[in-house]
């Protein structure tokens, strides 16, 4: 089947984009209202993943701790039918995370399962490139 590929401009009565200094739980909660709207066919709960936006040592740590939560969590937790939200303040490292995520990835290892990426429409043509391999239907949102 291949991995599927599907857009969704802003929604103007969407959930509003936090400041890209908002904490942490402002952009869970942001990337949560976006699942909602863009993952209604999905019955499991979402893992959702905000992604740091800082470029030091505690951040680079952090991405590298939710690459192997991720990558370790798909069949036991994070199964086919089920909902993975990528976004965070920065998008550039949003997709920088999703780079380093796929090369740890098996092919077709997140066949079946959705991952919503919520980022800036300048990433999506890399995001989806780079996820394809991992057989994920793949859902893009522009913030």
């Amino acid at each position: 089947m291949g991995t599927s590929h599907t857009s969704a401009p802003p929604n103007p009565a969407g959930p509003t984009r936090p400041a890209a200094t908002a904490d942490e739980i402002t952009w869970g909660n942001y990337l949560a209202a976006q699942g909602k709207l863009y993952g209604k066919d999905v019955g499991m709960h979402p893992y959702i993943y905000v992604i740091p936006a800082e470029d030091n040592v505690g951040a680079d740590t952090r991405r590298q701790n939710e690459t192997d939560s991720v990558v370790h969590s798909i069949g036991p937790i994070l199964m086919p039918g089920g909902m993975l939200i990528l976004g965070g303040p920065n998008a550039k490292q949003t997709t920088t995370f999703i780079v380093g995520l796929s090369k740890q990835l098996k092919a077709d290892a997140l066949k079946g399962i959705v991952v919503l990426v919520v980022s800036e429409t300048s990433e999506q043509t890399t995001v989806s490139t780079t996820l394809k391999p991992s057989g994920a239907t793949m859902r893009f949102v522009a913030m």
